[in-house]
């Protein structure tokens, strides 16, 4: 699953790296912008195994409600899907409750639904409603936290984005008032976790052009990685009020390269990369048209494209591999197969390089060398 995310994400970027390493019990309250790539991106690198709170209704197919069990999912329902599923997250919290106490992880979306956008909404009460169980039951006492965590992605919409996790610091009991009535302490809890995502997230003020653009160039800031967010922000600012005209000049996930060196070296891999990359392309093109059609047209108006085209890729791309290494063994002898198995994943790999660059070049003339410095002096010494 991970060398999959290595390909379709550009950059994955953890800030606060060692929480990756924490062990239950422990609940994590997320964000959810981009559908079960939040899950997929947190729980692939997480030391020790999550289980997953997603909506009810995806259960609702047998072989689905199997699968998901599988994989450690297990169903929240919201009152859109019924009054008469309501009842049942009665057992869900239930079940959470033994997994905690068994020291085990669970992640939660915090904000009840998902949605496209670099906003945080309202927070429902079922975090809250498993933190607080969890903090009655004397087997946990205060080992139990709630481990707030943000999601950042460069773009939604496009293949090799850059997606930046931030986690915040763990909220523990002792935060929490006793003597508040439950009612009042999951008010003050979900104000906890609200205010500690928020910290952790870029959000949208007025231009999301300017947001694509941090968080797709955010390596190349002269900050310490464990103030990236922060330094991301303060960019924000600056660059919503000067440079937000030019930015929206860039093209694609808005990478450039800024100087001519940076220029040069672009063009070099071009250069170097176009014969591979052009078979690489011929050979790819057969397989991510088709699939790209039939899964937008398959999720439009939702927000599930990039989880099913990820999901798609990760099962249909080896077989496709094995496919094309046959018919070239059948032209070119036996001893052709494992070389094609090799080499058709490394050209794929080829393309995005090139593709990558290519953009930085295209975005290179679309701003004028004043626009250029401009961004460069309000990025970089600011």
């Amino acid at each position: 699953m991970r060398w999959g995310l290595l390909i379709f994400f550009r950059k994955i970027v953890f800030e606060n790296r060692l929480s990756l390493n924490k062990e239950g019990p422990l609940l994590i309250a997320c964000n959810h912008p981009n559908s079960f790539l939040d899950a997929l991106v947190i729980g692939s690198h997480f030391k020790q195994p999550i289980h997953f709170l997603a909506r009810g209704d995806a259960f609702k197919n047998p072989f689905a409600k199997r699968l998901l069990g599988a994989l450690k999912v297990i169903p929240i329902y919201r009152l859109s899907e019924g009054k008469e599923y309501l009842a049942l997250n009665d057992t869900t919290f239930e079940r959470c409750t033994e997994i905690l106490k068994e020291g085990g992880i669970v992640l939660i979306f915090s904000e009840g639904l998902c949605l496209n956008q670099w906003k945080l909404r309202p927070l429902k009460k079922g975090t809250a409603r498993i933190a607080l169980n969890a903090w009655k039951e004397i087997k946990m006492g205060d080992d139990f936290r709630v481990l707030p965590v943000s999601l950042n992605y460069s773009s939604f919409c496009r293949f090799r984005k850059n997606v930046i996790i931030r986690f915040g610091r763990a909220i523990e009991r002792s935060e929490i008032l006793s003597e508040k009535s439950e009612g009042e302490q999951i008010i003050e809890l979900n104000k906890l976790i609200y205010s500690r995502l928020k910290k952790g997230l870029v959000l949208e003020e007025n231009d999301q052009g300017v947001i694509t653009f941090l968080l797709s160039n955010f390596f190349l800031f002269k900050k310490s990685k464990t103030q990236l967010i922060a330094a991301l922000k303060e960019k924000q600012i600056f660059l919503q009020k000067r440079s937000k005209l030019s930015i929206n000049k860039l093209r694609g996930t808005k990478q450039v390269a800024f100087t001519s060196v940076d220029f040069i070296k672009s063009v070099s891999i071009l250069l170097v990369l176009f014969i591979p990359a052009s078979v690489g392309l011929l050979l790819h093109l057969p397989l991510y048209i088709p699939l790209v059609r039939f899964i937008k047209k398959k999720t439009r108006g939702t927000v599930f494209y990039h989880s099913a085209l990820f999901g798609a890729s990760i099962l249909i791309y080896p077989l496709y591999t094995v496919i094309i290494s046959l018919v070239v063994a059948v032209f070119f002898g036996s001893i052709t197969f494992p070389l094609a198995l090799i080499l058709l994943p490394t050209l794929a790999l080829i393309v995005l390089i090139w593709l990558d660059a290519l953009e930085r070049t295209i975005n290179f003339y679309n701003l004028s060398t004043t626009e250029r410095k401009e961004i460069q002096s309000l990025v970089f010494e600011n």
